[in-house]
């Protein structure tokens, strides 16, 4: 594993899920900071400033829907990775945000294990041939 430093942004109007996100990121040795919005336009802030390497989102966010806080960053940030995280798992969102250009999606309901590997491939594997949004 590479000596890499991964800014991270966490975006979702639970507190209790970004607790939890919070625990599992944090505890990944390469990434540093981590930092934490409620809101579109407080993440829009924050990456703005910040300019995070991952945004790891909900689908339903406070202002405005996780599928426009996708399309800021890839249309302003391209190379900023992002991990969708929520309960909206049907293959409809999946699809939007894989056309949208979401790097991946987690059923947050029962895929949280998945974020440390995925994010770990997103920076430390990008040879990968897995399909993470399968």
């Amino acid at each position: 594993m590479s000596e890499v430093s991964v800014k991270a942004l966490i975006v979702d109007d639970s507190d209790v899920v970004i607790e939890r996100l919070y625990g599992i990121v944090s505890e990944m040795k390469f990434v540093s900071p981590v930092l934490i919005s409620n809101t579109f336009q407080q993440a829009v802030e924050l990456i703005n400033l910040q300019q995070p390497n991952i945004v790891l989102f909900d689908l339903h966010l406070n202002g405005k829907s996780g599928i426009d806080l996708l399309s800021f960053i890839k249309s302003n940030y391209p190379s900023i990775k992002t991990l969708v995280v929520t309960n909206r798992v049907s293959d409809y969102y999946k699809e939007l945000c894989k056309e949208k250009g979401a790097d991946g999606f987690v059923d947050k309901s029962t895929e949280f294990e998945k974020i440390p590997f995925l994010i770990e491939d997103f920076f430390c594997f990008e040879n990968s041939s897995s399909n993470i949004l399968q």
